[in-house]
């Protein structure tokens, strides 16, 4: 039994010692953090960017277009990590034309130049057949398939023919690569949580929450009492 109390004094010793090493090494580099920069270093690691609460950037939906990547986040439409414009219905499809990229809703067809920017939104005022299920390509002329079926047009869009079409390129959602996933993270997010920030909630526990505030109110408390005790110690000897 005593050799068991004599291990768990041990460890608890070893542990406070951790534990104030520790704190005293981010002590030190908290009271140059100015001279090392790190309030302007970032660490962005998926594990710390969850436990401060940073969500990650989880696209509803992407396409690959050409080289872009054309994603929807709930309304706002992004080329690669660029906002473009805001649709109030999910995409179904993007195709790149001669002269644009055609992204295509249930109700709508929007525009974008090959460099990303919006040009127009064209609905059923324009004669685009709808609800849309999917958008393609055949011999580079856009073709919807609709509820009503399927129908071709020419780069002008501005006529719709139904037909029945073999070998379409239909249009397909395609994984979100992972440097656009970074660039839009850093658009919602930030470039993540600096090194001051983190060294900072170690330093008062908030890294743990609250038992991480309660662990560093005891560490404090026990070094009173062995500075105490010390003393008391030291003052019985002379």
């Amino acid at each position: 039994m005593n050799h068991r109390l004599k291990l768990a004094a041990q460890l608890v010793l070893w542990l406070l010692a951790g534990l104030i090493l520790l704190q005293s090494a981010v002590g030190l580099m908290l009271n140059h953090s100015r001279d090392l920069d790190l309030y302007q270093r970032y660490i962005s690691s998926d594990w710390l960017m969850s436990h401060y609460g940073i969500g990650s950037a989880e696209a509803d939906i992407s396409f690959l277009v050409g080289n872009k990547i054309i994603s929807q986040f709930d309304t706002q439409l992004f080329v690669d990590a660029q906002p473009v414009t805001h649709v109030e219905r999910p995409l179904v499809g993007a195709v790149m034309l001669e002269d644009l990229i055609v992204l295509a809703t249930d109700q709508a067809l929007v525009l974008l130049t090959h460099q990303g920017e919006f040009v127009e939104k064209m609905g059923a005022e324009a004669g685009v057949p709808a609800p849309i299920q999917n958008i393609g390509t055949y011999h580079g002329e856009p073709v919807l398939q609709a509820r009503s079926g399927m129908w071709r047009s020419n780069f002008m869009l501005d006529i719709w023919e139904p037909m029945s079409l073999q070998g379409v390129s239909w249009s397909r959602p395609h994984p979100m690569p992972d440097s656009v996933a970074a660039d839009l993270k850093t658009h919602f997010y930030g470039k993540g949580v600096t090194v001051e920030q983190l060294l900072i909630d170690i330093h008062n526990g908030r890294i743990l929450g609250t038992v991480g505030i309660w662990l560093i109110d005891i560490l404090g408390i026990l070094l009173v009492v062995l500075s105490f005790t010390g003393l008391w110690m030291w003052g019985r000897r002379l």
